[in-house]
């Protein structure tokens, strides 16, 4: 099935997940000056492009970012600038030529109202599912230490779902740990990485405003829904 334009992702009140990886899956970051470059870049054009992350986990051949902007339709040319200078960066350090990403990147729409935690838990679940970490927020290079122990990180925004958990900032660090370290019937959808992450409405809403009828899911349908217990 040919891919489908990124223009049918637009829509105001979604998130992002954008995720690339290294070409033939070789490393992006090698070292801690690797990883802050990347961070540093994205900050750079996070105040160019007027978006706002909420999660992130950068592993050694890929990246995860959930973000959500102002105008979707920056999406295309901020990925491009950001990616672009990156590979900059890696020419000036490595003296490298050729290619540093895998290819096009991935940027699944997601439906903020219930799907948003379950496609935060997917990114900073990554370090454990790698077998790097036995606990999500013992990962440096991820948002989960900010989310589940309270650290501070200025690249962050906390979104309007994780605020929800609880009024109280350590008891919603001691849920979101929780959350965590659980079971989401979610996690599936997350991992299957479709162009949009939301209920069968949202994903037609998309579709209809721009006359395309709905492609069919492979596999089964996502479980039901999971909420954090206050």
């Amino acid at each position: 099935m040919p891919r489908l334009p990124r223009r049918l992702q637009w829509t105001e009140g979604a998130c992002y997940h954008v995720v690339n990886r290294g070409h033939n899956r070789e490393a992006i970051f090698c070292d801690d000056e690797d990883h802050l470059m990347f961070l540093n870049l994205v900050a750079r054009y996070r105040e160019r492009f007027h978006f706002r992350v909420f999660h992130y986990c950068l592993m050694s051949n890929h990246f995860h970012l959930l973000l959500q902007l102002d105008d979707s339709r920056a999406l295309s040319p901020m990925m491009a600038g950001l990616l672009r200078a990156y590979v900059h960066h890696c020419h000036r350090r490595y003296g490298f030529v050729g290619h540093r990403w895998q290819g096009r990147y991935k940027s699944p729409a997601v439906q903020c109202r219930d799907y948003l935690l379950s496609c935060a838990r997917y990114i900073e679940w990554n370090p454990v599912a790698a077998g790097v970490e036995v606990e999500p927020w013992k990962y440096r290079w991820s948002s989960a230490r900010t989310h589940a122990l309270g650290e501070t990180d200025q690249l962050l925004t906390e979104s309007h779902e994780y605020l929800a958990l609880s009024a109280d900032a350590e008891q919603r660090q001691a849920l979101w740990r929780d959350f965590l370290m659980g079971h989401d019937p979610r996690e599936e959808a997350m991992r299957r990485g479709d162009w949009v992450i939301g209920d069968e409405q949202f994903r037609r809403s998309l579709l209809q405003r721009h006359g395309r009828a709905a492609p069919r899911r492979r596999g089964r349908p996502a479980g039901a829904s999971r909420r954090i217990p206050p």
